[in-house]
């Protein structure tokens, strides 16, 4: 850290208990586990904001160290040392784990692929689940088994899953067996299906919300133990959020008996005002519909921001969440100098006006 930015946090404050009761605290009050993803590096490079993620969080999301490219490298070639890393945080400091992810077509090491093609599929995803959930067994309070796996923007066979390696390889059975695989593992965890964009009014997207209620039917009467569901919520200002679809597609995955989970929420700000203020006012009222709006439903049980500071965001490494004017994305409660901005405001009082959940 910088000089110049250690004199600003410690003129704001930052370092000594906050004044605010704490997010999770407020989340708790209505039985909402409320907490970030995070990642080592974000943590090493300011252990204020490892201060700051202690003490609003009651939950934690490992970013990258649980991935398979992460934990699984090479073929049978195991390591640990990161993720068990933030386990060692976590326990420390009394926070629960949402893992993420077992099983995505994204950030898979190449050897993945090549054993797939092998007809290794099989094999390889029952030692790998077996390993990574195992390991943690009894420690973890859920588990993204499987992410993003429908769209219907790409190409995808009859039953609705995308042609992902996974799906040519293994048809559409991969989802099940990954998440039978998973509960041997640790039967104590909750396992989801995570997946993105389901939120807005769009054709694709409300064709996307019915493809998961028929998929979730069919494999709930399978027998496999879905216990969740995870919803990311990017949200896109740009795009207009279905209200009355999305609370009813809630209402509906709640009727099967799953949890859900607010999984990796942030505002994507490309397309607000450059003037911070009035950005920050936006981005804190596009908080507060959004979660006026899910948090009506009792369901929701989790509510996870991806990351807890704007340096945080994966919106300063890609190009999707770049802004046209330069300007550093600002999509996160806190500041670069770990400053509450609207946006936390906006989640407190959210916290505070949902309907309690039963325990």
């Amino acid at each position: 850290m910088h000089r110049r930015e250690f004199i600003t946090l410690a003129a704001a404050g930052v370092g000594s208990p906050h004044r605010s009761t704490p997010l999770r605290e407020l989340a708790a009050a209505r039985n909402i586990t409320f907490g970030t993803a995070v990642t080592l590096m974000d943590m090493a490079q300011s252990p204020a904001y490892a201060d700051l993620i202690s003490r609003e969080c009651a939950i934690i999301t490992p970013g990258l160290e649980a991935k398979w490219a992460a934990t699984e490298p090479h073929d049978g070639g195991f390591q640990f040392g990161p993720l068990d890393a933030l386990v060692r945080f976590a326990g420390e400091h009394g926070l629960q784990l949402h893992m993420h992810n077992l099983v995505w077509a994204v950030y898979l090491p190449p050897w993945v692929p090549a054993a797939l093609a092998q007809g290794r599929g099989r094999t390889v995803l029952a030692r790998h689940i077996g390993a990574v959930v195992g390991r943690y067994r009894g420690r973890i309070h859920s588990w993204d088994v499987i992410n993003e796996p429908v769209d219907p923007r790409w190409p995808s066979a009859p039953e609705g899953l995308c042609n992902t390696p996974w799906r040519r390889d293994l048809g559409a059975d991969f989802v099940s067996l990954a998440i039978e695989e998973a509960h041997q593992a640790d039967p104590m965890t909750k396992l989801l299906i995570n997946d993105d964009d389901l939120e807005y009014d769009t054709p694709d997207r409300e064709q996307k919300r019915n493809i998961y209620l028929r998929l979730i039917e069919a494999w709930l009467k399978d027998g496999v133990p879905l216990t969740g569901f995870g919803l990311e919520a990017h949200i896109k200002p740009w795009l207009r959020i279905a209200e009355k679809q999305y609370r009813r597609f809630l209402a509906e995955l709640a009727g099967f008996g799953l949890t859900l989970h607010i999984t990796e929420f942030d505002v994507c700000d490309r397309t607000l005002p450059s003037d911070i203020a009035a950005r920050d006012d936006a981005v804190a009222a596009i908080t507060r519909n959004f979660f006026d709006l899910v948090l009506d439903e009792p369901a929701v049980r989790t509510v996870i921001t991806w990351g807890l500071y704007d340096p945080a965001s994966w919106m300063f490494h890609d190009a999707a969440g770049r802004r046209p004017d330069g300007l550093a994305p600002r999509p996160l409660p806190y500041d670069r100098f770990l400053r509450p901005k609207p946006m936390r405001a906006a989640l407190a009082a959210a916290f505070r006006g949902a309907p309690h959940r039963p325990v």
